[in-house]
């Protein structure tokens, strides 16, 4: 079926550059720049969901008449399902005192239908991965600036999740899975980043690097006990009038007890690309990518992409022979000339299988 889900999104990709072509050309006259909005249908199919219907948007603004100010955003995603399933989500991301100051927030509710292969870099396909949950997740990460580029706070993590039906999932049925019921999660970290990117949203050089780690407890409440710690190193170069090659290293791990659902998951829609989030999963993930992207006319871009990453269970048990590759291509249509933003339709491969990915900005 997702040959299915690939002919629509492309149709709506058209669909939709028709239509933000349009509002863009009517907006090209309004002298202001300090609020913008975009958004889009999409609507896929799985057998776990049946058709899907939903829409992407996006508001950007500014809090500052400074037009060299990095523009906030906030970022809006939901969908409906013919099976009663539902997933929203708010993702603002605002920056104000001049820059000095920002605030990344995380708000989510769900209820779908997701899968659990168990943990391990070599875990294999089963009958039935499916089990059904219910989520809300609110997250927040402040941080202010120390130094130029440099930035450092806090982070609050809230989430609830509730298992609704396992279905016929041999782990999670099997009670020896961590949170196989779901639970509290609830945790505060510290979070620092250096940030010189010459651009927000379509970097050409300069680079960013963040750190940050949460600890889990009872005593603020959680129902789980374990530290996640992240790393994120991204560079990028301008390598012609047209053309950027990006490269980010990423490392996420855990120490303690975590629920299945937060142990680190390989694949998705940014990294790994080509890979089901969370096919694979571990205390500890890594993974590097390459892209190379390409304006080549209008308002059209592409994009070729390379990575490799992994699973393990401890630092020291990562495998050479083991690791996982993905590659693929993607188009890209800029919706905004003054921040290049860019809505993005990828493909990418794993090792047998793919995964069709469509949404707002680069993938890092």
């Amino acid at each position: 079926m997702k040959s299915v889900t690939f002919y629509i999104v492309v149709f709506l990709v058209l669909y939709s550059i028709l239509t933000i072509t349009n509002f863009s050309q009517q907006k090209d006259s309004i002298e202001s720049n300090e609020f913008d909005w975009y958004a889009v249908p999409i609507v896929f199919y799985t057998p776990e969901t049946d058709l899907s219907l939903g829409a992407l948007a996006m508001i950007l603004f500014r809090l500052t008449d400074q037009l060299n100010s990095r523009p906030s955003s906030t970022r809006f995603v939901g969908y409906y399902t013919l099976n009663s399933q539902y997933s929203f989500a708010i993702k603002p991301e605002i920056y104000f005192n001049d820059d000095k100051n920002l605030l990344q927030s995380d708000f989510s509710y769900s209820k779908i239908i997701d899968k659990y292969y168990g943990l391990g870099n070599d875990t294999e396909e089963i009958d039935n991965p499916d089990y059904e949950a219910r989520s809300f997740l609110l997250g927040a990460k402040f941080q202010s600036q120390i130094f130029p580029n440099f930035r450092a706070g806090l982070i609050y993590e809230f989430s609830y999740a509730k298992i609704i039906d396992a279905k016929e999932n041999p782990y999670l049925n099997s009670g020896s899975v961590t949170a196989s019921d779901g639970g509290i999660n609830s945790g505060l970290g510290l979070a620092v980043s250096y940030d010189s990117r010459d651009k927000l949203f379509y970097p050409e050089s300069g680079g960013y690097y963040e750190f940050s780690s949460v600890f889990f407890n009872s005593v603020i409440g959680s129902d789980f006990s374990y530290t996640k710690t992240l790393f994120d190193f991204r560079r990028f170069h301008k390598v012609g009038s047209n053309q950027v090659v990006a490269f980010q290293f990423f490392y996420n791990f855990i120490i303690g007890s975590a629920p299945f659902y937060d142990v680190p998951p390989l694949g998705g829609e940014d990294i790994m690309r080509g890979y089901f989030r969370g096919r694979y999963r571990d205390n500890h993930y890594f993974a590097a990518q390459l892209e190379y992207r390409l304006r080549f006319w209008w308002k059209f871009g592409a994009v070729g992409f390379i990575g490799v990453g992994d699973v393990a269970s401890r630092l020291t048990k990562f495998e050479l022979k083991k690791f996982k590759y993905s590659y693929g291509a993607g188009l890209r249509f800029r919706i905004d000339d003054a921040e290049l933003i860019d809505l993005r339709a990828d493909l990418g491969f794993g090792k047998g299988t793919f995964e069709v990915y469509f949404s707002y900005n680069q993938s890092f």
